[in-house]
């Protein structure tokens, strides 16, 4: 009993051990701090003038990528998510991907001549981090106090929320899907409404 015991805890801590090393090779500040800087960078390149589509193209290439749809998704669902079929849940997320992409657009558009400062990484716990972050528009005069929440997938940090000013963009969404659900009545109709809304 005693040498099962010992093996026991033998491979309980080779398995902790594992699992540390298995942390991502591109910290998680890192990848928030390259995406915006990209994105910055070459919305700017884009002139005065912002191309509504050139930068949707833009922040669909550089940002989502390194977002965790799924998971967003289902936490701006809530509880219905689970109820939901693989279509509804496919058609949800290609919604809210649609949503998110108009969001960075719209807030990367009216950012001509920003600038970006990394201010400091909080783990919160193994496998989850927030990285805090500003972004000082050019004429203004307060820097925007700009959050990202991470989280490890396949070895990668991906980004399940976003946080602009201290309101997080899934609580935010789970508060506007929620009256959809209500006067829809439906996933279906909340899907609906997604759709109509990404093309608009």
């Amino acid at each position: 009993m005693r040498h099962r015991l010992l093996r026991l805890l033998a491979a309980l801590v080779a398995s902790t051990a594992l699992h540390a090393s298995a942390a991502p090779a591109v910290p998680a500040d890192s990848v928030v701090s390259s995406i915006t800087q990209q994105v910055l960078a070459r919305s700017a390149a884009l002139g005065p003038v912002v191309d509504t589509a050139k930068l949707n193209t833009l922040v669909e290439s550089i940002v989502m990528p390194s977002v965790d749809f799924r998971t967003m998704t289902a936490r701006a669902i809530g509880p219905r998510w689970r109820s939901a079929t693989d279509d509804q849940k496919q058609r949800l997320m290609n919604g809210f991907e649609a949503l998110l992409i108009k969001t960075y657009a719209g807030a990367f558009g009216q950012a001509a001549g920003a600038t970006f400062r990394m201010k400091q990484t909080i783990a919160l716990d193994a496998t989850t981090a927030e990285v805090h972050s500003e972004v000082r528009v050019r004429g203004g005069r307060d820097p925007i106090a700009l959050n990202y929440r991470l989280a490890v997938e396949d070895d990668h940090w991906k980004i399940v929320d976003v946080s602009v000013m201290g309101v997080w963009l899934v609580a935010t969404y789970r508060t506007q899907f929620a009256q959809m659900l209500e006067r829809t009545g439906s996933l279906d109709g909340l899907v609906q409404a997604l759709e109509e809304h990404a093309r608009r």
